[in-house]
């Protein structure tokens, strides 16, 4: 099975998008250096040898990096891209939660996404799924802010946090 990838320039810096035929299979923040790796290791949790990824551009890529520098232009509120969340049942169940309840310029506690996915005791088990989302900014986890409001961790680190939510609430 192939995969294509294409490095993304943004405000925030290289990301790295990564596609098969029909979906968008991750996106993260940083180089095809920095984050190739973690790409096939990803791929490779749920497919049964190791994959074949290849610099190329498909129209998916074209279209992921279309839709990124229109959020980035405040063009675009939500994504409309084709992905597939892997990961456990509880994560899938988390980063849905997310994108379903939590729009563009508005902000949820871990406690109140826990509660929203029927769970509020799993503040912490919300935090490790923010953790392993596959979908920097398509799925936004940057949106995920500790009690009163508190920047906490961000997997692109505190300061693009703060960015992306500031590009959400200032016109």
């Amino acid at each position: 099975m192939l995969f294509y990838q294409k490095e993304m320039t943004t405000p925030l810096g290289p990301m790295l998008a990564t596609v098969d035929e029909e979906r968008l299979i991750r996106l993260d923040y940083g180089s095809a250096s920095e984050k190739g790796e973690l790409h096939e290791n990803h791929i490779h949790s749920f497919i049964d040898r190791s994959p074949e990824l290849i610099e190329k551009e498909t129209k998916l890529l074209q279209e992921t990096e279309r839709q990124l520098k229109e959020y980035f232009n405040r063009e675009r509120y939500s994504f409309s891209l084709p992905y597939k969340f892997y990961g456990t049942s509880f994560q899938k169940n988390i980063w849905e939660a997310l994108v379903m309840e939590v729009p563009y310029g508005e902000t949820i506690t871990y406690k109140g996404l826990a509660e929203s996915a029927g769970n509020r005791k799993a503040v912490r088990a919300v935090g490790g799924a923010m953790n392993k989302n596959p979908f920097s900014i398509v799925v936004p986890c940057h949106r995920v802010v500790g009690q009163n409001g508190k920047m906490t961790g961000y997997g692109g680190g505190v300061d693009k946090k703060v960015y992306l939510l500031n590009l959400e609430t200032t016109l």
